[in-house]
């Protein structure tokens, strides 16, 4: 079942440009109150007159004092700047990458971005290891729509390589592209970008692959993404220029954007070479061993 919602959504209290219903949220007041002391049972002189603050005032000092006291050694949430489009109906892009590795279902009901006070954002997808394993990606198709006028995107594709459950931080490569008369939403349309003949092979055990742009120049372009309640989600991260190089992830965050995600629509093609191993530090030390030993026993069977 497909959600149905025609919307611009900001995450997190982000402010709408469109006139747009907006969603917020945010951490509730905090409300402060005094009681009264406790009587001890003892008469005691009265203390002498001196001048005392207005009630109104007294009563502001302690609720900021106690405000204070609450909120220290707490920093506040970093609110979220991602941004997302729906529609009714899925639009179907075009052609892009069929007989690549595809883990959409065809249709866009959504379609992700950032607001434009991001200098850069990602937005990366997990694609499982077995198909890429031992590969060299030949290109990548990615499925784009606007909400403004400008219709001219330029974007990098980037490729992280690690564990499956995580891009971590390191970048195995990127490469620049463009794409020029992005449609205007609800419609959208893939753009297939080839890779440079000298990217590295996928010899890794998971890979993520994505885009990454500058929203604060490129405003309101947006990568297309499936929804479903039925099918297997797909995993996908993504990061900005404020998030300190941390990724958050599409299936465990609270940004209600990412409900109901089923896949961005990013495809890949690839083709088979030679597995050529790469060893790190402890991979050279095991090979160093390996050398050693096959020499002791060639040597003493002579």
């Amino acid at each position: 079942m497909k959600r149905s919602i025609d919307r611009l959504i900001f995450s997190k209290g982000s402010r709408n440009r469109t006139g747009s219903r907006l969603q917020a949220t945010g951490s509730e007041s905090v409300i402060a109150s005094v009681g009264n002391a406790k009587e001890s049972g003892v008469i005691s002189p009265p203390p002498p007159l001196s001048p005392s603050p207005p009630h109104g005032l007294l009563c502001l000092l302690v609720i900021l004092l106690v405000s204070v006291s609450v909120g220290a050694g707490e920093p506040a949430e970093t609110a979220s700047r991602t941004t997302a489009i729906e529609r009714p109906a899925g639009t179907i892009p075009g052609p892009g990458c069929e007989d690549g590795l595809v883990l959409d279902d065809g249709t866009v009901e959504i379609a992700y971005s950032w607001v434009p006070s991001a200098i850069w954002g990602e937005y990366v997808q997990t694609f499982p290891a077995g198909p890429l394993v031992s590969s060299r990606l030949d290109s990548i198709c990615v499925c784009w729509t606007r909400t403004r006028s400008d219709d001219s995107l330029d974007f990098e594709v980037v490729v992280y390589s690690g564990s499956q459950s995580h891009p971590g931080q390191r970048e195995l490569f990127s490469f620049p592209a463009s794409i020029d008369a992005v449609p205007e939403w609800p419609d959208a349309a893939f753009v297939e970008v080839q890779a440079p003949p000298d990217a590295p092979p996928l010899n890794a055990g998971g890979h993520h692959i994505g885009v990454r742009w500058n929203p604060s120049v490129d405003q309101f372009f947006f990568v297309c993404a499936d929804q479903s309640v039925t099918d297997t989600p797909v995993a996908g991260f993504f990061r900005d220029d404020r998030s300190e190089g941390e990724w958050g992830s599409i299936l465990e965050t609270s940004d209600p954007i990412f409900a109901d995600h089923a896949a961005m629509m990013v495809r890949v093609r690839a083709h088979r070479v030679p597995w050529i191993p790469t060893a790190g530090p402890m991979g050279l030390v095991a090979l160093a061993l390996l050398l050693v030993i096959s020499g002791w026993v060639v040597l003493r069977h002579r």
